[in-house]
């Protein structure tokens, strides 16, 4: 389900010379957040990326594949 997951977002990412799939997804969706203007395919990357991370952490017990940004 992950693989399934990380391949519909891969379609989704624009081309990059980056190859490595984490750093473009967090480099895209940093961008997305900080963009003023997001549209419905924007939101739904989005949704998307985030619901993939939750799997991640979920089965995976991953917690940092995004670094999050500190709290005070």
């Amino acid at each position: 389900q992950a693989k399934e997951m990380i391949h519909e977002l891969e379609e989704l990412l624009p081309i990059s010379p980056i190859s490595n799939f984490r750093e473009r997804l967090v480099a895209h969706m940093e961008y997305l957040r900080e963009s003023a203007e997001r549209g419905v395919a924007e939101v739904h990357f989005l949704q998307k990326a985030d619901e993939l991370l939750i799997f991640i952490e979920k089965h995976f017990g991953v917690k940092d594949f995004i670094d999050k940004p500190e709290t005070p």
